[in-house]
């Protein structure tokens, strides 16, 4: 990411931060990994999509937490395929807890690599959600 000039301790903590939330707000209204599809890409969803029988939040609020979902997986969507496994091995797959030798080896990196790719990853997304600290 040659020019770019971030704060990188700034932006992975934003990254991180809105990751949690993401995994909240999607606890709260979808059901686990419903919608992943086969190349890592997720499924906006909309409000027709919620059983709302079962949840016990105000309409508004589900409506403002599934905006929130949609945003973060529309700007995940715009990665590469090798982008999006990092970003949903690393912060999205509560369920496997994989760790970094794991995604790398998967990915077929070395874990020196995988490091410096990781790294470009986080900062390519924070950028698609526009959250980058200057």
């Amino acid at each position: 990411m040659g020019d770019v000039k971030i704060s990188w301790n700034d932006t992975k903590k934003n990254i991180e931060r809105l990751a949690e939330k993401y995994n909240l707000y999607t606890l709260s209204v979808c059901m686990p990994q419903e919608s992943l599809e086969e190349n890592y890409k997720l499924k906006l969803i909309s409000a027709s999509d919620i059983v709302e029988k079962y949840i016990k939040i105000p309409k508004d609020e589900i409506l403002k937490r599934i905006d929130f979902i949609n945003y973060v997986r529309f700007s995940y969507n715009k990665l590469t395929s090798d982008e999006r496994k990092i970003i949903y091995w690393t912060y999205f797959d509560r369920e496997n807890r994989y760790d970094d030798r794991y995604i790398a080896n998967n990915l077929g990196f070395s874990l020196g690599y995988y490091y410096i790719k990781k790294k470009d990853t986080l900062i390519r997304f924070a950028f698609s959600l526009g959250i980058e600290v200057e």
